[in-house]
Parts: C-alpha cells; structure tokens; sequence
C-alpha cells in the first residue's frame, strides 16, 4: 500500500492507540468512533483498508463504523456499557423505521442509568418505563419469572422473605383453584 511520508507518524499513532483500545476492550462504539475518525482524516482511504491494517473482519469495522454514526442522542445512552452488535444493528432499524428526530425525541427521555432493556422499550414504544413498584414478567421460553425491582438494595437482604411469601402465595392460589373446581364438578 503506497503510504504518505507525512501520515507515517499519524498512521504509527493510530496503530498504537488501536493496540490500546483493545487491550482495554474498548465498546464497540468507541472503536467504531475512531475507525470513522481514521476515515474522515484520510489515514486509510476505505474501511477494508483499516480491517486489513488492524486485522479485523470488514463486516466488524463495517458495523462500528455504521454504530458511530447514529445520532449522538443514541450513542450518549451507551457512553459507559458494552453494546453487543446485535443491539446496535437495532438502533439502526429502530432509527431507519421512526426516523432520526423521533428516535432523538425517544433519546432524550431516557434517564441515564436505564437498563438496556429499558432504553429499548423506551425506544420502541416511545412511553417511558414506570419505575414506582415491582414488575414481575415471564422470560420468554424460558420456566421463571423475572422480578425487576425499583430498590434492589433495600429488597435484597429480604430475599429469603419474597420467597417464602411467594410460596404461600401460590399454595393458596392452588388451593382456591382447586375449591373452585370441586364447587363446579
């Protein structure tokens, strides 16, 4: 690859600093913030030439890259966590399907310190998530509930208590359905 003898330095820098986003795991994001940066800048001429440089699969740089230009409303959400691929290829339908002012609108409405699961209802239903008491829902294919708590730490060392509570609840819910039953056979 025919280089510019004054990039050399920017293009060491940038090999450098891409050997430090990793060894610290950097998010997908943030590495796709800078593979952009390194576009923008003209350091590599296309992103098949930064994969072949950084030893990445194109489709990866592809999808950072693709991650880095959604709306900044969107990526804020994302500031401190990991996001998984799957969830960014999200983002993106969610942004094609409602527009970027509607998915910026959804953004900004989201506290913070929102779970992903969260963020994404708040996103695709536009209504905010309801944070005042305890919800309780079936985890799709799965043989449990999911209890989601506003005050985890107050709850937490009471645990033991939830369940023994819980199991009264059910044995007396069995038990009526059963007086029921007989009542009507």
């Amino acid at each position: 690859m025919d280089h510019d003898d004054n990039m050399t330095p920017d293009r060491e820098a940038a090999i450098a600093l891409h050997m430090q986003l990793r060894a610290t795991k950097a998010s997908n994001i943030t590495l796709g913030r800078f593979y952009l940066s390194l576009l923008d800048r003209g350091l590599w001429p296309s992103q098949r030439a930064i994969a072949t440089e950084f030893n990445t699969s194109l489709p990866q740089v592809s999808k950072m890259v693709a991650a880095a230009r959604l709306p900044e409303a969107l990526l804020k959400l994302f500031e401190n966590r990991k996001a998984p691929f799957r969830a960014l290829d999200t983002l993106q339908t969610l942004t094609r399907q409602l527009g970027e002012a509607e998915v910026v609108h959804r953004a900004r409405c989201i506290p913070s310190d929102s779970s992903l699961e969260n963020v994404f209802s708040v996103l695709t239903t536009g209504k905010p998530v309801e944070r005042a008491g305890v919800r309780v829902s079936i985890v799709p294919g799965k043989k449990y509930l999911r209890i989601d708590l506003p005050d985890f730490e107050r709850i937490a060392p009471r645990i033991v208590q939830l369940e023994q509570t819980l199991n009264l609840f059910l044995e007396t819910a069995s038990s009526k359905h059963r007086i029921d039953a007989s009542k009507k056979g």
